[in-house]
């Protein structure tokens, strides 16, 4: 009997609100197939030509002078103090020069250790107290070491 009375209560309800859909904002099946890239055209991307810089020298060279603009200067100076990790900008920037094919993926891999040495080494100079890692809150004494260029 109760369960009857409730079918009729929602049966005589009317309902005021119309329904609406709305397009989800991202959509899953919206990503290439697998194996796609296997039969895309090759040369489509900077990093399938041979790189702009073939030595690791070279590479280093052209991000030294980047990073010593003033513009990139402030811009670092003030990620650093936001408490963006070395390690990270030292990814954006070895990476972005990879897929921009600047140069080889294993030339950005070898430049790593060099350009954290050199963003410690100015943020160092400026005192700015910088992390080197997200894991890391205060590891001074590598710090110190990179900033003195003294690492063995």
């Amino acid at each position: 009997m109760e369960l009857e009375a409730l079918i009729e209560k929602f049966r005589n309800q009317k309902d005021d609100s119309t329904p609406s859909y709305e397009e989800p904002s991202t959509n899953m099946f919206d990503a290439p197939i697998p194996g796609q890239s296997l039969t895309d055209e090759p040369g489509n991307y900077p990093w399938e030509h041979p790189p702009q810089r073939a030595t690791v020298e070279e590479a280093l060279d052209e991000i030294y002078e980047s990073l010593m603009k003033e513009k990139n200067m402030k811009r670092m100076f003030t990620l650093l103090r936001m408490g963006i990790p070395v390690e990270a900008l030292v990814k954006v920037i070895t990476f972005s020069g990879f897929i921009e094919g600047k140069y080889t993926v294993d030339v950005a891999k070898l430049l790593e250790p060099i350009v954290a040495m050199i963003i410690t080494g100015e943020a160092t100079l400026a005192e700015i107290p910088a992390k080197i890692n997200l894991n890391d809150a205060e590891d001074t004494d590598f710090f110190k070491e990179m900033a003195d260029r003294s690492m063995i």
